[in-house]
């Protein structure tokens, strides 16, 4: 359990990727050629894992074929040879296709024609029994212009089948995520709760279930997360890419999910089976996998492939930390303590839960603001990508949140200690509840975010 814990956190320590770009590529975008290529070079901005890339071809017959065989070229492994097969006179497209390390696939498209045929090589059969072969002029790609530059290449979730490969929805991995979101949260939250609102919130039936089954949900979410970055390297459906888990792992979101399941088995066995009865030894044992999955976060998505990784990471990790212990936090209140337990239960309970909200309201900010430096750069480009205008919208939501929560304890809490404070139970549950679902608001925002490419390199 130690172990996957500190090494998902450790991976902070290493280098950080960006998406990657092609640079240039060799025939170049555009070119004509006298000559049919042997082969095409691709130089880009940052190392390839040629586990995580795909080459397709479509001929000027119009037949794709899936292209094999491509290495490291001379420069290193930021270029990458791959050979291509006999090529007829016309219009020629190659597209290639990476995952990049947050889990996005990227792809391009370099097209070229040919104006003469393929060169070829002539065996001649002499009169007697010895072979003598006589080759051709040598195959040359047509040099490079002097720009040698390369179309921009499309990054995040493919928008079409023209290069004949499966694309999981964007719907789909929203779905996931979101939903891998709330299980996380509800864990973590509880959790948090129980340490610092109501002692006995993890103790409740109801919330053990919701633990237990969260846990389960959160194994095969990301699993099912996994498959879906195997697709996008194999370029098929993800019920086929099963063989293609292990270069899904190459990548830091892969990587993070891989680790995200076997901390969730770690966690639930210290939860339902360990029995540790030291209250200090057992708030550790949780702690270290918790920290663990929230930093599983960080690097399945934009918070260790951009800039300033290790303030991404650790920002990422305070930031889920404050969400999970606000919105769990609101569901347990407005849910469990508020309708069944005691004043001398529900009044400490609500006080405390104050006191961790406006921590976790002030944590929510304050990291916000950083991730929006970070994956944004300037305030003036927040609305020019679709990640920034969700950003820009879950501030609105945020802020909406946080006047709702302002106006309703301002008006309720004060009242609870009163002679009549137990006619105030509902209209504080309805308080609650309305801050939970803005909440829920929220999170599904920051699950599209995720999905959405951030502008900031």
């Amino acid at each position: 359990m130690c172990a996957a814990s500190g090494g998902v956190v450790g991976l902070a320590a290493g280098t950080a990727f960006a998406h990657n770009t092609l640079v240039s590529s060799d025939p170049t975008d555009g070119a004509e050629l006298a000559v049919a290529p042997a082969q095409i070079t691709w130089t880009f901005d940052k190392a390839v894992p040629l586990e995580t890339m795909t080459v397709t071809l479509i001929d000027a017959t119009g037949v794709r074929s899936e292209l094999s065989g491509s290495t490291h070229g001379a420069a290193g492994d930021t270029e990458v040879v791959t050979p291509l097969p006999a090529l007829q006179p016309g219009p020629v497209s190659v597209r290639w296709r990476l995952v990049g390390p947050d889990g996005h696939p990227i792809t391009g498209l370099v097209s070229f024609t040919i104006t003469a045929p393929a060169a070829t090589t002539t065996t001649v059969f002499a009169t007697t029994a010895d072979v003598t072969t006589v080759p051709s002029s040598p195959t040359t790609a047509a040099p490079a212009t002097t720009a040698n530059t390369a179309p921009t290449p499309t990054v995040g979730t493919p928008t079409g089948q023209s290069d004949g490969s499966y694309s999981t929805p964007t719907f789909v991995r929203w779905i996931l995520r979101y939903t891998s979101y709330l299980a996380i949260m509800a864990v973590l939250g509880i959790l948090l709760t129980t340490a610092y609102v109501w002692s006995g919130a993890f103790g409740h039936p109801i919330l053990r279930r919701i633990v237990s089954r969260s846990l389960f949900a959160t194994a095969a979410l990301g699993f099912l997360q996994l498959l879906v970055i195997a697709s996008d390297i194999s370029g098929k459906a993800p019920w086929s890419s099963f063989g293609s888990i292990e270069a899904a792992t190459t990548t830091n979101a892969g990587m993070a999910l891989a680790l995200r399941i076997v901390l969730t088995g770690s966690l639930w066995l210290v939860l339902f089976q360990a029995g540790i009865v030291h209250r200090d030894v057992y708030w550790s044992a949780v702690s270290l996998p918790g920290l663990g999955l929230l930093a599983t976060w960080a690097f399945a998505g934009h918070s260790r492939s951009m800039r300033w990784p290790s303030v991404g990471v650790a920002t990422d990790v305070a930031h889920h930390a404050a969400a999970a212990a606000w919105i769990a936090g609101l569901a347990t209140v407005g849910w469990i303590i508020i309708p069944t337990t005691a004043p001398k239960v529900l009044v400490p309970a609500v006080r405390r839960f104050s006191r961790v909200a406006a921590t976790s309201v002030a944590v929510l900010v304050g990291t916000g603001l950083v991730q929006t430096v970070r994956l944004v750069g300037s305030p003036f480009d927040l609305l020019d990508t679709n990640h920034g205008r969700y950003l820009a919208a879950k501030i609105i939501v945020l802020a909406v949140m946080l006047g709702v929560a302002s106006f309703n304890r301002q008006r309720i809490d004060h009242r609870l200690d009163g002679p009549k404070g137990e006619r105030h139970r509902g209209a504080l549950r309805l308080a609650v509840i309305a801050e939970f679902v803005i909440g829920l608001v929220i999170v599904a925002i920051t699950a599209a975010m995720v999905v959405s490419p951030p502008s900031a390199g």
